[in-house]
Formats: C-alpha cells, structure tokens, sequence
C-alpha cells in the first residue's frame, strides 16, 4: 500500500494555512462593518432572550465566514492554479497539490 510522502503532508499543510490565514483575515474585516455588528448584538439579544443557544452569533457567524472564505479560497487558487501554476503557488504557498491514498487502497 502506498503512504503518503512527508512532500505531501507539508504541501497540504502550507496550502490548508495559508488559505485558514486569508479566511481568518476575511472574517474579522467583515465583523467590523458596522450595519452587521449592529444587527448582531441585535440577533445576539434575541438568542440570550430564548435562551436557544449560549455562543455569540456574532462567534457563530465568524466561524461561518472562515470555514466558506477558506473552501472557496482554495476552489480559486486550484481553478487558477490549473490555467497559471505560478499564481497558485502564490496563493497557496505550493503549487504541488497533495496525492491523496484511500485508507484501504488496494495495489
């Protein structure tokens, strides 16, 4: 069975980074526009209220934001990386995308 190389995990570790680092950036800019953090202590009053759910939305919100900012991140650096490997190298830090070997492979 064939494992997966230490090249392999390091690209697929500076690669998932370096999309997490832009994610996380992305987030915070957006709970700073003002319109939502207003609308968020105002959703936030509403859940404390109900008492549904102890976890800020404003929390909940910014996990959202960084787990769909990092998937879509790493969609566009892939889809540019197939048309211009230098600019997914750029994005993602490697341009050498990971081989993947199901657990149970059979060669």
């Amino acid at each position: 069975m064939t494992t997966q190389t230490k090249t392999d995990r390091k690209n697929q570790d500076r690669r998932t980074i370096m999309a997490a680092l832009i994610a996380v950036l992305v987030a915070r800019l957006v709970a700073q526009i003002p319109a939502l953090a207003a609308a968020l202590a105002w959703v936030d009053g509403v859940i404390a209220e109900a008492g549904i759910v102890s976890v800020p939305a404003l929390a909940l919100l910014q996990a959202l934001v960084i787990a769909l900012v990092i998937l879509a991140y790493q969609r566009l650096a892939q889809w540019l990386g197939d048309r211009w490997p230098a600019v997914e190298r750029i994005m993602l830090g490697s341009d050498a995308r990971p081989h993947y070997v199901p657990r149970y492979a059979v060669d």
